[in-house]
């Protein structure tokens, strides 16, 4: 265990359990959440990607996203079939497949949104807006901690 510095307080978690307990209660939350608006996590990943890139390549979208090329297939191929996104031909180069959010896909990813907005809501609160700018920051400082020391 590893101390706070308070006294009487007694040791506390180790920062990596605490951030990996609260990371994965996060992420079931987010999926339950995105399940109850008609989603899953594949779908807003997607949708999400298209609503800020536009028509994109499927090459660009699995960049984007931060997948493995037959793992955006999967969820493209999932969505078209759902009439939520579309892949045509691109004219210039008919090898590449370009992916365009249908107006369903749309209304869908405003129903994904609103949920993740909600679900934001309620984990922000009774943290003030100060917590929240320290967190993010904190956070950001021990990525880059541990970013420099893979390098």
């Amino acid at each position: 265990m590893v101390n706070d510095g308070s006294e009487g307080r007694g040791p506390r978690e180790p920062l990596g359990r605490t951030l990996v307990f609260t990371a994965k209660e996060m992420r079931r939350a987010f999926e339950q959440a995105l399940t109850a608006a008609g989603g899953s996590l594949g779908t807003w990943v997607v949708l999400s990607a298209l609503s800020v890139e536009g028509v994109v390549s499927q090459a660009a979208l699995a960049s984007h996203v931060h997948l493995e090329g037959a793992t955006i297939t999967h969820h493209v191929d999932r969505l078209e079939a759902l009439g939520l996104v579309t892949r045509v031909a691109d004219p210039d180069d008919r090898r590449i497949r370009r992916v365009t959010i249908t107006r369903e896909g749309e209304q869908l990813h405003a129903r994904l949104l609103a949920a993740v907005i909600e679900l934001e809501a309620l984990a922000w609160a009774g943290v003030s807006d100060r917590d929240r700018t320290a967190l993010g920051r904190s956070l950001a400082r021990i990525r880059s901690n541990l970013d420099a020391r893979e390098r």
